[in-house]
């Protein structure tokens, strides 16, 4: 598995969306903040937020991270029809493949209409092996005592 797994994932969301829309017009990708000169039409990607759970039943190194991430779509003028359109295309983001060819599938898509911008909640749940963490034993412990005796018995 890669290193920086939100940076993948949103590659891989901009790489499968520039092969959706390969031949359906120029739509730009921003995968950081754009304070001005948004051109549209474009896709803003963008990480929420995530959570870690610690699978039952398994050693203690297995965890499940749920990774959720929004897509907005802009179009020239906020037509529905055309974000309509866009609902559909990115339903096809259900499998992305990251840089190391590992296929990624959705947990969860939710698209939602607001004054004129699409934006597309996707989750992806992942499995995470953690390494053991190393520790240091102790080499060899002795210990030798003995009893004090109470001198009022």
């Amino acid at each position: 598995m890669v290193n920086n797994v939100i940076n993948e994932i949103v590659i891989g969301i901009a790489t499968k969306i520039t092969k959706i829309y390969e031949d359906k017009g120029k739509y730009l990708i921003y995968t950081d903040n754009v304070k001005q000169g948004l051109e549209k039409p474009c896709f803003f990607i963008k990480y929420l937020n995530g959570e870690e759970k610690r699978e039952i039943g398994l050693e203690n190194r297995f965890y499940r991270d749920t990774l959720n991430f929004v897509i907005i779509g802009h179009t020239l003028d906020g037509d529905t029809e055309i974000l309509n359109d866009m609902i559909d295309n990115l339903y096809d983001l259900e499998y992305i493949e990251l840089t190391d060819k590992t296929l990624l599938r959705a947990h969860k898509l939710h698209p939602k209409i607001e004054d004129g911008v699409l934006h597309f909640f996707i989750d992806y749940e992942i499995f995470i092996k953690k390494e053991d963490a190393t520790t240091t034993k102790m080499d060899n412990y002795d210990l030798s005592g003995e009893v004090k005796k109470d001198e009022n018995i």
